[in-house]
């Protein structure tokens, strides 16, 4: 019944702080993330306090004792439940957005990639995205240097955009999938160091 209580009480506050950090990480960057990291530790810590007064001291020495026993089997547990969190939080972000937000999403993969784009042309194809918004997105990102623009067919990743330089030397992916992965790293390593002080 305690394992219970204390289960419960850690799935809301994990998965509340995660969607939270979700959005944070996509939109607001690293200062808001790091902020919504610390609530999440001071709500841990919080709800470890509570668990000890309710229980009494007698309990809570028992459960210390549990923990010690089991401090690997405790990590993985609390770390799995976060990783589902923060995918249920993205897809659930992700959905909410337009098919122009979602596109202009992925093409901010380009930011930062001038050298690459520097005197050189590129076609490029697109999947998932309605035609209209991802060709006039992707247009207003390239200008000239954009040759051509076509929509394909790809079983692999939901939406992106695949962009190849005309001399075949480059090719650039601007997709969901990629903007996740880069969102779902970034947000680990934090994780890992607000919560288990690097050792993850």
């Amino acid at each position: 019944m305690e394992e219970l209580r204390s289960t419960d009480i850690l799935d809301k506050e994990i998965q509340n702080d995660a969607r939270k950090k979700a959005q944070a990480v996509l939109e607001q960057g690293k200062q808001k993330a790091a902020e919504i990291l610390n609530r999440v530790q001071d709500r841990l810590e919080e709800a470890k306090a509570q668990k000890v007064k309710f229980y009494g001291s007698k309990e809570a020495k028992k459960q210390k004792d549990s923990d010690a026993s089991l401090p690997l089997e405790k990590e993985r547990f609390l770390v799995s439940y976060i990783g589902s969190s923060i995918d249920n939080a993205i897809d659930e972000y992700l959905k909410s957005l337009s098919s122009v937000q979602r596109v202009q999403l992925v093409a901010k993969i380009l930011d930062g990639k001038e050298d690459l784009l520097k005197g050189r042309k590129f076609s490029a194809k697109f999947y998932g995205f309605e035609p209209k918004d991802a060709q006039e997105i992707i247009e207003k990102k390239l200008g000239s240097k954009l040759l051509s623009c076509e929509k394909i067919q790809n079983a692999h990743d939901p939406e992106g955009i695949i962009l190849d330089s005309e001399d075949k030397s480059v090719k650039i992916r601007l997709t969901i999938d990629e903007i996740i992965g880069a969102a779902k790293d970034k947000h680990y390593q934090e994780m890992s160091s607000a919560l288990f002080g690097g050792r993850l």
